[in-house]
């Protein structure tokens, strides 16, 4: 029977807990990204564009799923890692 990962936090972190199941996802779906810090990261600009959403979806979900987000490696940047990240060559690619 197929997880609605949409409605269970606990099987998303099933999934994010799996090194090889992140690995895959990312080499098949090639969403692109930033590598930082030794990690594939997304500014909110690239998740905009990946998605065909607005700033204020975003917003939206960082409201409402804040502590799962945190959790998970979500951080707001600033200063330094800020220039850095704005400097790097993002890129991404629609399938």
């Amino acid at each position: 029977m197929a997880k609605d990962l949409t409605a269970s936090s606990h099987d998303r972190q099933n999934i994010l807990n799996n090194r090889y199941a992140l690995q895959q996802a990312e080499q098949h779906l090639g969403l692109g990204g930033v590598t930082f810090e030794g990690e594939t990261v997304f500014t909110k600009a690239l998740v905009v564009a990946l998605y065909y959403i607005t700033d204020r979806t975003i917003e939206r979900y960082l409201s409402s799923h804040a502590d799962e987000l945190k959790s998970n490696g979500y951080q707001v940047l600033e200063g330094k890692k800020t220039k850095v990240i704005q400097g790097a060559n993002v890129w991404y690619r629609h399938q």
